[in-house]
């Protein structure tokens, strides 16, 4: 009888243990159904937010600190005053990352004009994760340094910069917060006393 009772109990014992597939040696624990079909739709997702491209509302804009660059150096402008880079910084303040591509629309307001600049340069696109920036490139001349002694020249001072992102529609207002005058004299004929350059990774 003892003999009965303990075969009983090891045939229990077996079955219990092949019950429990986390207590087999040797086994991985597989995905659900369910799990297997999220997967790829969550990576789908996650690559079409990284490649889609950076809107208005997903941007704040601002001006840099300005650099004087020697006469020319830009290859596009004038000579007559001091030139001066400018970088227009691009940050993604959305929780996804997104692509910035191509030129920004610039436009330099000020008294009683508006200074649509001209795009020089070729574009390559730029991936922003969240927080990060980019940036484009005012080249523009001052021409108060020009101006010959005792003549009176009324200088044109932006007071604002009307910027939209490339590939969108609304605009964001950055103050003008250099203060310089810029040469728009020639601006109706073509003669580009400024331009903007395309996107570039980094502030």
């Amino acid at each position: 009888m003892g003999i009965v009772v303990a075969v009983a109990g090891l045939a229990l014992s077996v079955s219990a243990c092949q019950g429990n597939d986390s207590a087999v040696p040797g086994t991985t624990p597989q995905m659900s159904t369910a799990q297997q079909a999220a997967s790829p739709a969550a990576s789908a997702a996650h690559e079409s937010n990284a490649s889609a491209p950076c809107h208005t509302a997903e941007l704040s804009a601002r001006l840099g600190s300005q650099e004087e660059v020697p006469v020319n150096v830009q290859g596009e402008l004038g000579a007559a005053g001091t030139h001066y880079n400018l970088p227009l910084i691009f940050t993604n303040r959305s929780a996804h990352a997104c692509v910035l591509s191509g030129f920004p629309g610039v436009d330099l307001v000020g008294p009683g004009s508006t200074y649509s600049l001209p795009r020089v340069g070729d574009p390559s696109p730029v991936t922003l994760v969240p927080g990060a920036s980019a940036h484009s490139v005012i080249s523009y001349i001052d021409p108060s340094g020009s101006v010959p002694p005792g003549e009176k020249t009324t200088l044109w001072t932006p007071t604002k910069v009307s910027v939209t992102p490339p590939n969108e529609t609304t605009q964001i207002s950055v103050p003008w917060s250099v203060g310089n005058p810029v040469d728009n004299a020639d601006k109706a004929s073509g003669a580009a006393a400024a331009h903007i350059q395309p996107i570039q990774a980094g502030a």
